[in-house]
């Protein structure tokens, strides 16, 4: 996942023709973080996702392009499973 939003963080920033060292400098990270995050190898934070998206010009959803549909019927076994878990125990009157 962080591969792949790295990759459309770095199309973006090629797009709008800008460096890694004005990217950082507009979103407030080191270069260096900039790099970390086009590899992959960097955890994105919301705010610097936010910020990433308004500098690149781009969407949220542009930049999550592409990523794997959740598993429709893995999320129901967990739903179902986690929603028996919570359910409050029965008193006898």
């Amino acid at each position: 996942m962080l591969r792949l939003v790295g990759r459309r963080v770095r199309e973006a920033r090629f797009r709008t023709n800008m460096t890694q060292e004005c990217l950082a400098e507009l979103v407030g990270v080191h270069w260096k973080t900039i790099g970390h995050i086009e590899r992959g190898s960097y955890p994105i934070a919301l705010t610097i996702f936010a910020r990433l998206s308004q500098f690149l010009e781009t969407s949220p959803t542009r930049l999550l392009d592409g990523l794997d549909t959740p598993d429709p019927q893995r999320t129901a076994r967990i739903k179902k499973a986690m929603a028996r878990k919570r359910a409050p125990a029965r008193r006898k009157p």
